[in-house]
Formats: C-alpha cells, sequence, structure tokens
C-alpha cells in the first residue's frame, strides 16, 4: 500500500485535497477525526487529558470541550507541549490501526492521510511521499473567517504558532497551490497521480 501524507498549514484547505484524491481512487484518513476519537468519553486520551488539565475542560457527558481547550493550548506554549505529549503517540497507534485496516481491505491501494501538524512532528519520513498544499496568507485568512472558525486575529495567530510554509516546503515531495480555484487545484492533483503511477511504492 502507498500512503501519502497530505500537509499544510491552517486555511490551506488539505481537506479539499484529500476529498481530491479521495474521487480520483485514494482511501481518505482525517487526523482530525483520528484526535477527536482517542479523546471519546472513556478513552484512555481523554481520562490522561482530565488528569492533566481538570474537570473543567470536559461537560457533563464527558467530552472534551475542544475549544476551551485550544483556547488554553494556543494561549500557553507550555500547555500545548503537555497536551501534544498525551494526544500525539495515541493519534499516530490510531492512524496506524486505520492504515493496518485499510491495507488488509486492499494490499494495491493508496491511503492519503491528512495530517496537520506534520513538519511539527518531523514524520514526513514515515510515509511514502508528501503533499504540501499551500494558499496565500490573505485566501487562508479569509477562509477561516468566513467559516466563522475564528475572528481575524485568533486566525493570524494560529497560523503564527504552526511551522512556517519553508517547514512544509523542505520535507515536501510536491506542492500543490489550492489559493485559486478547485478546478485549478485538481488539475495539478490529476498530474501528481499520472506521475506516480499505478503501482504502490511498498
Amino acid at each position: 500500500m502507498r500512503v501519502i501524507a497530505i500537509t499544510g498549514g491552517l486555511g490551506s484547505g488539505k481537506s479539499t485535497v484529500r476529498r481530491i484524491l479521495e474521487e480520483m481512487g485514494a482511501v481518505g484518513v482525517d487526523a482530525d477525526e483520528l484526535a477527536r476519537k482517542v479523546v471519546e468519553p472513556g478513552t484512555e486520551g481523554a481520562l490522561r487529558v482530565r488528569d492533566a488539565f481538570g474537570d473543567r475542560f470536559f461537560d457533563s457527558e464527558g467530552r472534551l470541550r475542544r475549544k476551551d481547550m485550544a483556547e488554553l493550548v494556543f494561549s500557553d506554549q507550555e500547555a500545548r507541549a503537555k497536551l501534544e505529549g498525551i494526544l500525539h503517540p495515541l493519534i499516530r497507534e490510531e492512524e496506524k490501526r486505520v492504515l493496518q485496516e485499510i491495507a488488509a481491505r486492499d494490499p494495491q491501494c493508496t491511503a492519503a492521510v491528512e495530517i496537520p501538524l506534520l513538519a511539527e512532528g518531523k514524520r514526513g519520513e514515515a510515509y511514502d511521499l508528501v503533499i504540501n498544499v499551500t494558499a496565500t496568507m490573505a485566501t487562508r485568512i479569509r477562509r477561516l473567517v468566513e467559516a466563522k472558525r475564528y475572528s481575524r486575529r485568533e486566525a493570524e495567530a494560529r497560523i503564527r504558532s504552526q511551522a512556517t510554509d519553508l517547514d512544509r516546503l523542505k520535507m515536501a515531495d510536491y506542492t500543490v497551490d489550492n489559493s485559486g480555484t478547485e478546478a485549478e487545484t485538481r488539475r495539478q492533483l490529476e498530474s501528481i497521480w499520472r506521475q506516480l503511477g499505478p503501482e504502490p511504492h511498498r
């Protein structure tokens, strides 16, 4: 099975790239979904986060208050490192399990894993190839604000907290500019898909 890592900064359009690759035949995996799964009520992740940060970050049903936690870790580097130290190993284990399931169903397939913090974790070599999704800063901020995910100030702060575009570029095998239309992005991915050919790397 060939495994592609899709990475890029906040608002760059990683999910769009993953969806297009799925339409081309890849099996998509969303690391954000894995991150939510490992902190579901009753999981090891939820218990460890509660022990580290307290009950106030969980609702009455044991669900993590993700917005409250995000506000803390984006303003406190020590808290962010603590949270990542708990969750990242669990997310990697869950990703490994999901990929094993995909490979068991179809050993000849291509999996496309959307991983926002690939450069931060310095894990590019764990994948057969890396696609870095880019977009202009103005485009990224506009998308995040229009989606009502963040205010402009919040969007800028979160983008600054991530790895730089240069960090991601250094680890990428391919870069896709997602600043324009979806059709333009699709054409770039079609070119990459043709270059990869039908045979998996492993």
